[in-house]
């Protein structure tokens, strides 16, 4: 397959080389040559785009995605769903496994429960798990996907292998266990990622996670990518704990979805940036974010550790018991030191927003707030007992499968952020399928981001780099900077135009000026839309080895 590409701006994603015009040539999936392309090689070409001297760069990279389980059911346009979303935006390679919830390892017995745990993130598959090992979740998934994926080895996962969804720290046989399970499958992962408010990382504390990151690089070197165990008012002390684990296990350190909760924390800005700058003189550092100010997750994020604790019929069990809601709703209206309390950190129950529910049960509130669910019940003081009653019997409505939009956030603090050189971009989106509304982050980050880096007067080669370059060198994948004999995932936009068109009420609205996209040579968005291969051209991300 020969395809040329004419008259584009050339930004081959090295961060410091001028965009330039010219033309690139691609064979079969890599690239033939790019700048002036030979009259001779012109001809006999399968495919010619005019690129009308828009933007041609390499593919972005979202760095924490959560596609891997659900995002391979198939989307409206007939591919799968986690695939459309990232192609609208121009990603070509998704990293998953994210927030210490990889897929795999899991044992047989857990299976179902755990695939509970993950549906509001991830979605569900078709069909029963049928792995236990992350070898064999790649066996599964391979073929698939459009996109490249690459996965994240998970805190959760690993710890619930060993010991189950328990609430208290690991013994000492327990922790050996976990690291021998942690060398056993990092070979065929990108790193170790935690979720230090998901059970059952929640339970862990700074010594267990040393402890795996540093069985981790006892294989290989590979970096730590968690979800902090707060990001409100314990910020700076959560940072520093994972900060330290990762520098005594070596490896590196990526601070994931980077944000401030709380109106109240957004002065520590400093000090992070303090901590981060100190973290990068002794390991290797990336950051990444969502350039939004509000965030996505499941609904029982809301609720204390101890009441998440053991199998999802438990939480609903202490959801249902009248003495623990009386002791919630005095910990929900003013704990938070002891959990992320994100009903406080978004102004009361009308700071978060429902995503996600049990089809059938409570579609009438998706794109509402848990305010609304009080007033439906009759409930017009959100404070009133009442009215937390009533969202308490709405979780139990739906089974617990609530997925939720947090409004916890401002715009200076997500401009000062994104302003980083050393900052990423991610979606972190959830995989919306039958009563779920989702953050229209998992469209819109991409686009975002370039109209922010355009209207902020940051280069176009900077922010190029920072999306698709900055995270394969930090993950030690094959560089992906445009030259010939380059893989060809590419991404062509209009920088001039670019932006992202949904918002929360209507999260799946096309973002404009993403043209086309290509994997592997593959022509998978053309004009804004999407085409079905004959052959999904995705392969799994390995370390070192790099794509295969």
């Amino acid at each position: 397959m020969r395809q040329l590409i004419r008259d584009a701006l050339i930004v081959n994603g090295d961060g410091t080389t001028t965009p330039r015009a010219g033309d690139v040539l691609i064979e079969n999936d890599r690239i033939a040559a790019l700048g002036t392309v030979t009259e001779s090689a012109r001809r006999n070409l399968d495919r010619e785009i005019n690129a009308c001297g828009r933007a041609l760069a390499p593919g972005f990279v979202d760095t924490h995605n959560h596609g891997a389980l659900g995002g391979t059911r198939r989307g409206d346009a007939g591919l799968p769903l986690a695939c459309e979303l990232a192609l609208r935006g121009g990603v070509t390679r998704r990293l998953c496994g994210v927030d210490g919830l990889s897929p795999a390892p899991v044992v047989p017995a857990q299976r179902v429960d755990y695939a509970a745990q993950l549906k509001p993130l991830d979605g569900a598959i078709d069909g029963d798990w049928t792995w236990s090992s992350v070898a064999e979740f790649q066996a599964w998934h391979r073929g698939r996907s459009v996109t490249d994926m690459g996965l994240y080895l998970g805190h959760s996962a690993v710890r619930r292998a060993v010991m189950g969804n328990q609430a208290r720290r690991a013994q000492e046989s327990e922790l050996n266990a976990m690291c021998e399970l942690v060398r056993r499958e990092a070979p065929l992962t990108l790193g170790l990622s935690t979720g230090l408010v998901y059970n059952p990382a929640v339970y862990s504390d700074q010594p267990e996670i040393a402890a795996l990151v540093r069985a981790f690089n006892d294989v290989r070197p590979g970096a730590l990518f968690p979800h902090l165990r707060s990001e409100s008012d314990r910020i700076v002390e959560a940072l520093t704990e994972v900060v330290q684990a990762a520098i005594e296990g070596g490896g590196g350190y990526c601070n994931e979805h980077s944000k401030i909760a709380g109106r109240d924390n957004y002065n520590k800005m400093g000090v992070l940036e303090d901590v981060l700058s100190d973290a990068s003189a002794s390991v290797p550092t990336m950051e990444n974010m969502y350039p939004y100010t509000a965030g996505s997750t499941t609904g029982d994020a809301i609720f204390p550790p101890d009441i998440r604790a053991g199998t999802r019929a438990d939480f609903l069990v202490r959801l249902a018991d009248p003495k623990v809601r009386d002791a919630l709703y005095v910990r929900l209206r003013g704990d938070t030191t002891t959990w992320d309390n994100f009903v406080q950190f978004c102004g009361g129950l009308e700071g978060v927003q429902i995503a996600g529910v049990r089809t059938g049960v409570g579609d009438d509130f998706l794109g509402k707030r848990l305010g609304d669910v009080a007033r439906a019940a009759g409930h017009k003081d959100l404070e009133s007992r009442g009215a937390y009653e009533a969202v308490f019997d709405f979780y139990i409505a739906n089974g617990g499968e609530i997925g939720i939009i947090t409004h916890y956030g401002n715009e200076p603090t997500v401009e000062r952020f994104f302003r980083r050189p050393t900052m990423a971009v991610c979606t972190d989106g959830l995989m919306p399928g039958p009563g779920q509304k989702p953050h229209p982050r998992a469209i819109g980050a991409f686009p975002k981001a370039l109209r922010m880096a355009r209207e902020m007067g940051i280069a176009l080669e900077e922010i190029v780099y920072r999306m698709s370059v900055l995270p394969c060198r930090f993950l030690g994948l094959d560089d992906p900077v445009l030259a010939a004999g380059a893989d060809a995932s590419l991404v062509l936009f209009d920088w001039q135009t670019v932006r992202e068109r949904n918002d929360y009420l209507d999260p799946l609205v096309p973002p404009h000026g993403i043209d086309a996209v290509w994997v592997h040579g593959e022509l998978v968005l053309d004009q804004g839309k999407l085409v079905a291969p004959a052959r999904y051209p995705g392969r799994i991300l390995l370390p070192a080895l790099g794509e295969r």
